[in-house]
């Protein structure tokens, strides 16, 4: 009975919750739809003319809407929309867009176009997002070991400890087991210098699903880092980088650096032997030495650590970075982490880091902006969340950017600038069809953003021509936002007001003297 009773007051519970539910019910919103019979509008002129109310607006809120061309301007842009139609049309009618495929499929047809020779010459003003040991050009590299009696290659299978073509030096008689000389192994091997160069940099092949691409992008910081990080070659190194990218028309560069005690080495000194000072000095020995090249070529440092790194090590780092700050203020410019979002901890896992700030800034009298990696993901990885509560003044690639309204309208109020990637993303798997890059829709709702190139080195080229011909083509741009795009590279670079100034002005008179070329193309 007592059972029985149970159930009863169940079912009456149940009963009466469900009329409730029925009860409170919303039902849908009524619409008053036009009969299908009645037309919206009764002539054609009237549609267009409401119709292109929507191309206004749209235009009104484009990143490019403050641009005005000049009379000049106006003829170049009219040349390159025509020559932008011919290409489209071509690759249509082909059914082949190279923006569209795996970037090593369409490498050397890019380098053939008229228009990859026309950018080039086109000053791209800054470069906010680079990796210094994974830029410039590593045919200089494999040149150079060749010349090193004391360099030496990892030259057997990829282990746990080693990866192929990993490249460090040795005294005669130290090398661990599978190093070979490279002077020895080049008289040896047959196309000895290709099949090095082809180890140090991704090729079609790393478009195969079965290749874990971090881990080969990983694997190339391992195979670099002990050349990169040889004090006697360090700032040779840093030249050969400024003069590729002086070459591809870039006179300023912000690069994501490690700057630390436990870098540079040689044979003769301990590790610790050469401070983080040594390291800032050989940065402003390379930039002097660029600067024989390009008088106005500028340089600035973004202090870097990993994130898969602890709480405690980023806490010490962060430390470190604004004594660094508080003796070269007018160098090392903003901090940040890198590495691979989706497998290292989140942004916010650091937040005891980011709290330490405002105490540091008061005991070093000097502030230390934050140009933070986030959003490079596809995943619904909300790092992007603590990038604008951060009020970090640029975001790097900031990809998937698109997931989060509230994120999107706070960088327009805060006027952060997203450094786009575009190669970047396509070739670590982000995005395979660059005509639906989410950057192309951050652009529309005046998102403002710059374009850089990331790791230039390892993706086999040099610069950033290649993503701006790629973004020209896979977004449909016009000159109006080249110009623009151009000009955020300095109005959003971590330059003082006063070298802004500078930089925009010697930005004006070569962008002028591209314009007159342009003429006569």
């Amino acid at each position: 009975m007592q059972l029985l009773y149970l159930t009863f007051r169940q079912s009456i519970l149940i009963a009466s919750l469900l009329f409730t539910i029925l009860s409170c019910k919303t039902s849908p919103p009524i619409t008053s739809a036009l009969p299908s019979s009645v037309p919206a509008f009764t002539d054609k002129e009237a549609y267009l003319a409401a119709r292109q109310q929507y191309v206004r607006q749209d235009s009104a809120l484009s990143f490019e809407a403050d641009i005005a061309l000049n009379e000049k301007e106006k003829q170049v842009n009219q040349k390159l929309k025509a020559m932008q139609k011919e290409m489209l049309d071509h690759y249509k009618e082909t059914n082949f867009f190279p923006p569209a495929r795996y970037f090593y499929q369409s490498k050397e047809h890019i380098e053939q176009t008229e228009l990859y020779h026309l950018l080039r010459k086109m000053p791209k003003g800054g470069l906010l997002h680079l990796h210094p040991s994974a830029s410039g050009d590593l045919h200089w590299v494999v040149e150079r070991a060749l010349t090193e009696p004391d360099c030496y290659v990892f030259w057997d299978t990829t282990s746990a400890e080693h990866v192929k073509g990993e490249l460090k030096f040795f005294r005669q008689g130290d090398e661990p087991a599978g190093f070979q000389s490279i002077g020895k192994l080049n008289q040896q091997v047959p196309n000895f210098a290709d099949s090095l160069y082809d180890l140090l940099t991704f090729d079609q092949g790393m478009s195969e699903d079965s290749v874990d691409i971090w881990g080969a992008f990983e694997g190339h910081f391992t195979q670099i880092g002990g050349f990169f990080y040889y004090q006697p070659i360090f700032r040779d190194y840093l030249t050969a980088v400024f003069d590729t990218l002086i070459a591809d028309g870039v006179q300023h560069v912000e690069l994501r650096a490690g700057i630390s005690s436990r870098r540079l080495y040689d044979l003769d000194h301990p590790i610790g032997y050469y401070t983080a000072d040594t390291m800032v000095r050989y940065y402003q020995d390379a930039l002097q030495q660029a600067q024989q090249t390009d008088p106005d070529f500028t340089l600035k440092l973004i202090k870097t650590n990993l994130r898969f790194r602890s709480l405690n090590t980023i806490q010490q780092d962060v430390i470190e970075s604004f004594q660094l700050r508080r003796r070269y203020p007018d160098f090392i410019k903003a901090y940040d982490l890198v590495a691979e979002e989706d497998a290292g901890n989140s942004t916010l896992h650091f937040l005891d880091a980011w709290l330490m700030f405002d105490s540091l800034r008061q005991e070093y009298g000097v502030d230390l902006p934050l140009c933070l990696h986030d959003g490079e993901s596809d995943w619904d990885l909300d790092n992007l969340y603590d990038a604008v509560t951060l009020r970090s003044v640029r975001i790097g690639h900031g990809f998937n950017l698109y997931r989060y309204p509230a994120v999107q309208q706070a960088i327009k109020q805060q006027n952060i600038c997203i450094e786009v990637n575009p190669l970047s993303n396509q070739i670590l798997g982000y995005v395979r069809d660059l005509r639906v890059h989410p950057a192309v829709g951050y652009l529309a709702q005046g998102i403002q953003c710059s374009i850089s190139s990331d790791d230039p080195a390892v993706f086999d080229y040099t610069g950033v021509t290649y993503d701006y011909w790629t973004v020209f083509l896979a977004w449909e741009l016009d000159l109006r936002a080249m110009k623009k795009l151009a000009m955020n590279s300095i109005a959003y670079s971590l330059l003082d007001n006063e070298e802004k100034q500078a930089a925009l002005q010697m930005w004006e008179g070569r962008w002028n003297d591209f314009i007159d070329e342009c003429l006569k193309w």
